[in-house]
């Protein structure tokens, strides 16, 4: 289809799926009330997408929160009832309800590894006149399902690892409705230098009133902008920071101060970024796909999709989040933060 991106096949391919999946479960649910409660979910799920960005009330919150639980909810059920098709072909015989109790707890699972982010640490080694210590957040998505008490639970347990500074890569709030400054308040508990780029969510709604409410609380936005410190140098790439821009920027970062940095969402234009041969580029965005196997369709638009790789001497790191977009539940990935020394050798 011309004229959509990548995102909206996606889109329209994963919303056929999730309507074959309605039928599907329909088919799986033998008594009337549990069809009719599929079906009663499926309709609040959407009307719900189809007010994602409606100004928020009680209902508009409920429908929202409604489809982005139950949109995760049933894609369990399905992997719950096709491993019942698999073990029923080997002889094993497994009952409806056995599987929705199996669903439901994978849900619970999910629900926990998307909640409580574990600590990745990565160790890098250079030309460096100090050690430092840097902890990336990235993809928290304060707003409809994760809260401002979400965000000063994440900040209490970062805060526990001592970094010398805290980078957020984007996408920190959901970027459904308006900016209430308020949301982002806990940062203000950090009592290192925070700096930020914008993601894409972020640019949905107004980013410049984010970005001032930043600024208000200490935090320094670096889009499409240099900081230079006593211990390290830091290249900001906003999400509407231009191919031109960066190219300039990149050229400017060459002979900063070692550890060099750059801070993106997204985990794309990489080679252009190495040609300023900082020691770490730390992106974000795709969130590994946050259920399995979703994470295979983040390789349509990018070369890598999560984890550490190394280029020569730079780590590429690529976050799978520090919190979930819509459904809030993880299986196969988890949500987590990175810190990373960098360490004199």
């Amino acid at each position: 289809m011309p004229g959509l991106t990548v995102f909206g096949h996606i889109a329209i391919l994963v919303g056929s799926l999730f309507l074959g999946l309605h039928y599907a479960l329909i088919q799986c649910t033998q008594p009337f009330f549990g069809d009719l409660a599929i079906g009663l979910l499926g309709g609040c799920t959407v009307a719900g997408y189809a007010l994602i960005k409606a100004p928020r009330n009680v209902l508009t919150r409920f429908l929202v929160r409604t489809a982005f639980i139950w949109t995760g909810l049933a894609f369990l059920a399905g992997l719950a009832f096709i491993g019942q098709a698999l073990l029923e072909l080997v002889g094993f015989l497994i009952g409806d309800g056995t599987v929705w109790l199996s669903a439901g707890l994978l849900g619970a699972v999910g629900y926990y590894h998307a909640k409580h982010p574990k600590a990745c640490y990565r160790r890098v080694e250079g030309d460096y006149d100090h050690s430092l210590r840097l902890l990336q957040l990235t993809d928290l998505h304060v707003g409809d399902i994760w809260s401002k008490a979400d965000l000063a639970r994440i900040v209490r347990k970062a805060r526990h690892y001592r970094p010398d500074c805290v980078v957020i890569t984007g996408d920190l709030l959901d970027g459904m409705e308006p900016v209430d400054a308020s949301l982002v308040a806990p940062l203000r508990t950090f009592d290192v230098p925070v700096y930020f780029v914008s993601g894409n969510h972020d640019s949905y709604t107004e980013r410049e009133e984010l970005l001032d409410a930043l600024q208000h609380i200490g935090v320094t936005p670096l889009e499409g902008a240099l900081k230079k410190t006593d211990t390290a140098s830091f290249l900001g790439i906003g999400y509407r920071t231009t191919t031109e821009e960066s190219t300039s920027l990149v050229e400017t970062f060459q002979n900063a101060r070692r550890p060099r940095v750059v801070l993106k969402h997204k985990p794309d234009q990489i080679d252009t970024l190495l040609d300023a041969d900082p020691d770490a580029i730390l992106c974000g965005h795709v969130h590994n796909g946050q259920i399995w196997p979703l994470g295979y369709l983040g390789h349509i638009e990018f070369p890598e999709v999560t984890g550490s790789h190394w280029y020569n001497r730079t780590l590429l790191h690529i976050s799978q989040g520090s919190a979930t977009w819509g459904p809030p539940f993880r299986l196969g990935t988890r949500s987590e933060f990175t810190v990373i020394d960098f360490i004199p050798g």
